[in-house]
């Protein structure tokens, strides 16, 4: 029983060494795959940024890689192309903004497509949150969980509480957004 516990330990040690190099073998085959994927992604990035812009660009940034404006992982959704109809294109202001006039004494007009509206959303967005931080830390938190669970529950907290702000900038008038874009679109000069 002994001879065949080591004969039958050695076969196994020789195919687990096998097996194990066989696997070795192919993350190496993938990871070149991989690496030669990135590189044929960046080179095309690069000379659509070159005949877009007319010239040749020597690198990708890791702007000109993010689309839409969002890093890579985000989980929440943004405000770049939230709002597509023609209709957003000539709106008028809600909440705080709704009785700014401009310098003629009318009504300003936001595009609610744009880049500036959308990067209005994500200010307004922040001071949603802000706001909802502020609410948050006046809760008392019990520890009927255990201590152990901390730091998932604060975690799902912040994220809650992202989406909660998102969904809070998109679906009620306060007219920040508003209020920022007009001042920032120089309507109201």
């Amino acid at each position: 029983m002994g001879v065949k516990g080591i004969s039958g330990m050695a076969v196994t040690g020789t195919l687990g060494d096998a097996t194990a190099a066989r696997d070795s073998s192919n993350l190496q085959k993938e990871a070149v795959k991989f690496s030669e994927l990135v590189k044929e992604m960046q080179r095309n990035t690069a000379m659509g940024l070159a005949e877009k812009n007319g010239n040749t660009v020597s690198g990708v940034s890791s702007s000109q890689i993010a689309k839409n404006h969002r890093l890579n992982g985000d989980y929440t959704q943004g405000f770049y192309g939230a709002f597509t109809s023609e209709a957003d294109k000539k709106a008028a202001p809600k909440g705080l903004a709704a009785n700014v006039k401009g310098s003629n004494g009318k009504t300003p007009v936001i595009d609610k497509t744009s880049d500036l509206y959308a990067q209005s959303m994500e200010l307004e967005n922040y001071m949603v949150k802000m706001m909802l931080s502020s609410m948050r830390n006046t809760i008392q938190h019990t520890s009927l969980a255990g201590e152990n669970n901390e730091y998932a529950r604060k975690m799902y907290d912040d994220m809650m509480y992202d989406n909660m702000a998102e969904a809070m900038t998109k679906n009620s008038s306060f007219g920040i957004a508003d209020q920022i874009y007009i001042e920032l679109s120089g309507q109201r000069k």
